[in-house]
């Protein structure tokens, strides 16, 4: 795989972004705004959140509640009391999804009466609270004037343009899409533009998936040009998945059709695992060139919601590290959400798939039924596969219980299921299979 397609892949396909990702809303602590007042000059007393520009927008364009002026302007008047009275009351409840709902609700309705919505977000001293209300207020705002809004977010901090210019640019691109694309495309390269790309190639694919592909496509650079495709996927996904499994498996460059492919993949295994499953299948066997780490991205979401079929899939796969890896990751899923596998099922299993899935077997019986697991072993033939699964069990029942498992070891005969139990011991989270290396935990 091309580097700068291993290095993208991941992030993109995950939506995992760093400045993206906020503040961790676990133990936060809710306050009541505290007035602030502005002062003729246009600076705020408590917080500091940037005039609006006056250079590109006119004076009918601003937001409401902000004057122009060659020197910055005042924020206007104060938060109107229903305003006020409703941010304190907003920002009491503890339920966080409802009270971002609402505080970027108030930044909408604020915007449209005029109140001093910049004042009022500079009161907000919870940065996730506050980034809501603006949301409302650039939502609206863009949507009467996206040029205008975009300027302005253009004066704010690196934490403030993350969070609201995608917000801006998706409104903007459903009115101008070419006017949207030419402001992003011009953008400084960094976390900024590569939020605002994905925001406006995932609101294009709305409406044309195909067309928003092909134009992410004519991306000259190479990053902008597959995060836009991976943004397109994800929507295009969740219109039709039978489409963009079609359109990604026609592609003719093998590192686009590769990244678009494991795109695809990841959003349909978490949409509908029995047809990722069957895509996935397809896919490699038309492609003797598909990468095979298809495999182990369905599964790793496929068997959280659907075990026993993905595992069945498994089976049927192509002999290779990445289906004994999955394999032996969904095996430890089944033994601990069905023990009919593990005294039923396991006996009547290949050889070679015995061999790959006796260790993570093992080792979660270590650490949740440490008695059945011995006796478990027991039934185990002697031989390598029954050493890995000795060391993994032993593994596993050390990360709970160390000195019961150091007790069990020391009571075994000598012999090499003692040796193989004292290895486990020294390495508690053993959980490797026969021949497999370590296997994929989903």
């Amino acid at each position: 795989m091309n580097p700068l397609v291993s290095r993208i892949l991941l992030p993109v396909i995950s939506g995992a972004s760093l400045f993206a990702v906020g503040f961790w809303a676990g133990n936060r602590r809710t306050t009541s705004p505290e007035r602030v007042i502005a002062n003729p000059s246009g600076a705020a007393t408590g917080a500091h959140v940037p005039p609006t520009p006056s250079g590109s927008a006119r004076p009918d364009s601003l937001p409401v509640g902000a004057t122009g002026g060659a020197g910055g302007g005042d924020f206007g008047p104060l938060p109107s009391e229903e305003s006020a009275m409703d941010l304190a009351r907003f920002l009491e409840n503890p339920d966080r999804l409802a009270r971002e709902r609402n505080l970027e609700s108030l930044g909408a309705r604020d915007l449209a009466k005029g109140t001093d919505w910049q004042s009022a977000a500079a009161s907000i001293r919870d940065l996730v609270d506050r980034g809501a209300y603006l949301k409302g207020v650039i939502s609206a705002w863009a949507a009467k004037n996206p040029r205008a809004t975009v300027d302005y977010l253009g004066t704010l901090n690196l934490s403030s343009r993350v969070s609201l210019v995608p917000r801006a640019v998706s409104v903007w691109a459903d009115q101008d899409p070419a006017g949207a694309e030419a402001w992003v495309t011009s953008l400084a390269n960094g976390e900024v533009r590569d939020l605002a790309i994905e925001s406006l190639y995932r609101s294009w694919a709305v409406r044309n998936p195909e067309t928003a592909a092909s134009k992410s496509l004519a991306l000259a650079d190479a990053a902008s040009r597959l995060r836009a495709l991976a943004a397109v996927v994800r929507e295009w996904s969740a219109n039709d998945l039978a489409a963009v499994g079609r359109w990604a498996s026609d592609l003719s460059d093998p590192d686009l059709k590769d990244f678009a492919t494991m795109a695809v993949a990841d959003e349909m295994s978490l949409r509908a695992p029995s047809e990722a499953m069957r895509w996935a299948s397809d896919h490699l066997a038309k492609d003797p060139r598909a990468n095979p780490a298809i495999l182990s991205l369905v599964a790793s979401k496929a068997g959280f919601e659907s075990p026993h079929e993905t595992f069945d899939w498994l089976k049927t796969a192509r002999p290779s590290p990445e289906a004994a890896s999955s394999l032996a990751g969904i095996a430890a899923y089944l033994a601990e959400e069905d023990p009919e596998f593990v005294w039923k099922e396991f006996d009547s299993l290949p050889e070679e798939i015995r061999g790959i899935t006796a260790a993570p077997i093992a080792s979660t019986l270590g650490s949740q039924d440490p008695e059945g697991g011995k006796r478990w072993l027991e039934r185990l033939p002697e031989g390598p596969a029954k050493d890995w699964a000795t060391s993994a069990f032993t593994g596993g029942w050390a990360t709970r219980y160390p000195s019961e498992a150091e007790v069990w070891v020391l009571s075994l005969p000598e012999g090499p299921q003692k040796e193989a139990a004292k290895r486990g011991l020294s390495q508690p989270n053993l959980e490797s299979g026969s021949g497999s290396g370590r296997p994929l935990s989903p």
